[in-house]
């Protein structure tokens, strides 16, 4: 999928004020069909209740509505598709495969080789190699052979570092059987069967760092190594669990470092993914709702990775609806984009708007995120948020005779003497308003990121999104 088309102009209607930004767009956009135009994937798992008829029926109706990527909470894991030795259960994956290509989603597959998930079976051969390296590469031949063709992408090797320390999961039963080796003969294997496919490192933790102490960084090392030697690695998972502190609005875990990463692996020619992301607050707390307001520009600063990175292409939340969610095993609530009732919360406003409103840069000759040219990408592309601060925007209404520069924190309106302006934050509510200053006002009072500014003077109008530092 290339990133290469621009955004059409944006028409915002002056029922804005007090009816939220999203009202402002075609009412038939949804977050499928700006991914579809901006040239990324978006989605969310297939909840395991799903494949029994667990769920509602306006479930289904999101999901496919507004996804266009797709991957199973727990259905194609080993346990699930191999549950005794050599007898293999297809079952639940073809269900999603069939409801994917009846939707025309791409489908990811998850995952092949993890410490977690395994059949009691394969323990009885801990203390074997090479039954072990027999057993992980005929459940690949099988599994990946079954749906070759149908499957995009694998995660082929899940959660493999430690995470108290930069090094192997000693503790794996294909690290104490096998070694490390293990890794590098899956994603060998796992190319063999399904040369077509794209195999992908999965792993959380990752948006904490790339320094040679962070896992980051030490999975940066071994991509190195992966591909120097030839392994047919094409991809990067980021899982992306973040949680909320509700403390001097930091999270744990950075946009920016997970941003650093994507530049790093861009130099070796592999994608960075987001492949599990929700961003839970702790269980029993009160979530005010500026706490949500503030969760929602978190999943918005983490799709701006996916939107301005040319090698990251896929942004997929683990979950739907908070009812239905992993999180309260990590003591963790309210992580997701829809609530308990399936209702879009500020998360889903914030994201959709980010994708309604993103332009490209003008030269995306170079970026392709395809596995065949991911070696010549451009990594030069700066963040869009770190643009000059004298930003000419681009208009989205029709000509007319005012027009506005942003510098610094000072507004600058040129074509009316009695101009008044809006502005709102990225979810459409209004923070703040002026008028009649001569053409020049103070926006020093405004917190710093992304915001829409819109300018009246009779019947002209003119509105804009800006980036305020």
């Amino acid at each position: 999928m290339k990133k290469t088309h621009a955004l059409a102009g944006l028409v915002f209607s002056t029922a804005l004020l007090g009816a939220g930004i999203s009202n402002a767009f075609a009412a038939d956009e949804t977050l499928r069909s700006l991914a579809d135009k901006n040239n990324i994937y978006i989605g969310a798992i297939l909840n395991s209740q799903w494949f029994g008829g667990g769920l509602p029926g306006n479930y289904e109706q999101i999901h496919k509505q507004q996804f266009n990527i797709v991957v199973a909470e727990n259905e194609m894991k080993f346990d699930a598709t191999e549950p005794s030795e050599n007898r293999f259960n297809y079952n639940n994956g073809d269900k999603m495969v069939k409801y994917a290509k009846a939707n025309g989603m791409r489908v990811r597959g998850h995952a092949l080789a993890w410490h977690s998930q395994v059949p009691n079976w394969v323990n009885n051969y801990k203390g074997n190699k090479q039954k072990l390296l027999s057993v992980l590469k005929n459940h690949i031949k099988n599994v990946v052979g079954h749906w070759k063709g149908q499957i995009d992408e694998w995660d082929v090797v899940n959660e493999a570092i430690s995470n108290n320390e930069p090094q192997w999961r000693t503790g794996s039963v294909w690290y104490q059987g096998i070694g490390p080796e293990f890794i590098d003969s899956a994603f060998v294997w796992t190319h063999e069967v399904d040369p077509d496919a794209e195999l992908c490192y999965n792993d959380y933790n990752l948006e904490q760092g790339v320094n040679p102490k962070a896992k980051a960084g030490f999975l940066l090392e071994q991509v190195k190594r992966w591909v120097k030697n030839g392994i047919p690695i094409h991809c990067v998972g980021s899982q992306t669990h973040v949680e909320d502190t509700t403390t001097d609005k930091h999270f744990i875990g950075s946009p920016d470092s997970l941003r650093s990463l994507a530049k790093e692996l861009a130099k070796l020619n592999v994608k960075l993914k987001i492949t599990e992301l929700d961003i839970g607050f702790k269980s029993g707390i009160n979530v005010s709702k500026s706490d949500l307001e503030r969760q929602g520009q978190t999943f918005r600063q983490y799709l701006d990775i996916i939107l301005e990175e040319p090698n990251a292409d896929t942004y997929l939340i683990w979950g739907v609806s908070d009812k239905w969610s992993w999180l309260g095993g990590l003591n963790r609530q309210k992580g997701l984009i829809y609530d308990d009732n399936l209702k879009p919360k500020p998360a889903f406003d914030s994201i959709l708007v980010r994708l309604q409103t993103y332009e490209p840069p003008k030269d995306t000759s170079k970026k392709d995120t395809t596995v065949t040219d991911s070696t010549k990408k451009d990594t030069t592309a700066k963040d869009s948020t770190k643009k000059d601060s004298i930003e000419s925007i681009k208009q989205y209404l029709l000509p007319s005779s005012i027009s506005m520069q942003l510098a610094g924190r000072t507004l600058f309106v040129t074509g009316s003497k009695t101009a008044k302006i809006d502005v709102f934050d990225m979810q459409g509510r209004p923070i703040f308003s002026a008028e009649n200053n001569k053409g020049v006002f103070d926006l020093s009072t405004i917190s710093e990121g992304f915001y829409v500014i819109r300018v009246q003077s009779g019947f002209s109008s003119l509105t804009k999104r800006v980036s305020i530092k």
